[in-house]
């Protein structure tokens, strides 16, 4: 590590103190490239907020720093320690690792805190364990598989959710299993990022627990004056003019977006602005592109979307005016 990297870590490890309230920390499971880091935002917004982005990420120098977690494979259930990563989380919470801090110069970065937000890309397995033994309180964010898919340059277990028995007892065996591998191993770049959405959310989609908190990315841009207020409610939060706010600014790492997504955001009209950010992808894909997807959802047994419409299943969704809202708003070229 360098000078430079030091010095930031001994900046960061002083620039926080928490002190752990009373309320339940905010555990914010999504895929990568799904929106996590905007909503994580408009979840640190909220007075007393600290966050932890992407604490499980290897190719991050300070989670590497930590020596806890020197591969993708000591995350999945077939080889990971998941006591140590239970051990972990409770650490950061304590104040172990204070390396691990945001930087300070970071939106909603905060001297003083009292209750922290994780946002995590990994550990499907165990969200059910980290809600009960972290004292935490699960938000499971979706999106749909294609434009997550479009907007990745890596998938990073792909190939070990392939070799996973434990996965492969989730699918089960036969020849809807060979097929799943089949796609994963050589279809094509869609259908591989597909084929991963699949395996990272197949756990929570089948195995939900009532005490968790759908969203969708789709309905928070669509909705989001009644999303700010179901945040408030169900997470215990109290400061709404902040948490619309946020809601209205671009994630901090908006750079890592598409051309078609920044000129979506662009957009001065707010419903179409919306539908731009939610269909966008459908420019970019043909009818066989999207009976695809839907395909390799049948095989999973996942009907949480398909590939021809943009909002996830009704039961996903919290709002009735969602889809009223998705269809009718302006979005030249687009369809909802």
């Amino acid at each position: 590590m360098g000078i430079g990297s030091r010095a930031k870590n001994a900046i960061k490890a002083v620039s926080n103190i928490h002190r752990q309230g009373d309320l339940p920390n905010v555990f914010l499971f999504a895929t990568a490239r799904g929106g996590s880091t905007w909503v994580m935002e408009i979840l640190a917004s909220q007075p007393g907020m600290k966050f932890y982005d992407e604490p499980f990420n290897i190719r991050r120098e300070n989670v590497a720093q930590t020596g806890l977690f020197p591969t993708w494979a000591s995350l999945m259930p077939d080889s990971g320690d998941a006591d140590g990563i239970v051990a972990y989380l409770n650490g950061l919470v304590n104040g172990e690792y204070a390396f691990m801090n945001p930087p300070p110069f970071r939106p909603h970065h905060r001297l003083l805190t009292n209750r922290v937000v994780f946002k995590i890309h990994e550990m499907e397995h165990l969200i059910d364990r980290i809600e009960r033994e972290c004292r935490g309180q699960v938000v499971y964010l979706l999106r749909h598989p294609i434009p997550t898919t479009l907007s990745r340059t890596q998938l990073p277990r792909l190939d070990l959710f392939l070799e996973s028995r434990y996965y492969d007892d989730v699918i089960g065996g036969g020849p809807r299993l060979d097929e799943i591998k089949r796609l994963g191993r050589d279809g094509s770049p869609l259908q591989k990022g597909v084929v991963s959405w699949c395996y990272e959310n197949v756990v929570p989609l089948r195995q939900a627990s009532p005490t968790w908190l759908f969203v969708t990315y789709e309905e928070l841009v669509i909705n989001p004056e009644k999303s700010c207020d179901l945040f408030l409610d169900r997470l215990h939060f109290t400061d709404r003019p902040a948490m619309l706010e946020a809601f209205g600014r671009a994630a901090v790492n908006i750079g890592m977006s598409s051309a078609d997504t920044l000129a979506a955001m662009s957009q001065a009209d707010r419903h179409a602005r919306a539908a731009g950010l939610v269909n966008r992808w459908r420019a970019r894909t043909t009818d066989d592109d999207r009976a695809a997807v839907t395909r390799i959802m049948e095989l999973f047994d996942l009907d949480a979307y398909t590939g021809e419409g943009t909002l996830a299943h009704a039961r996903y969704l919290h709002f009735d005016d969602t889809p009223v809202l998705l269809s009718g708003a302006p979005a030249a070229g687009t369809t909802a």
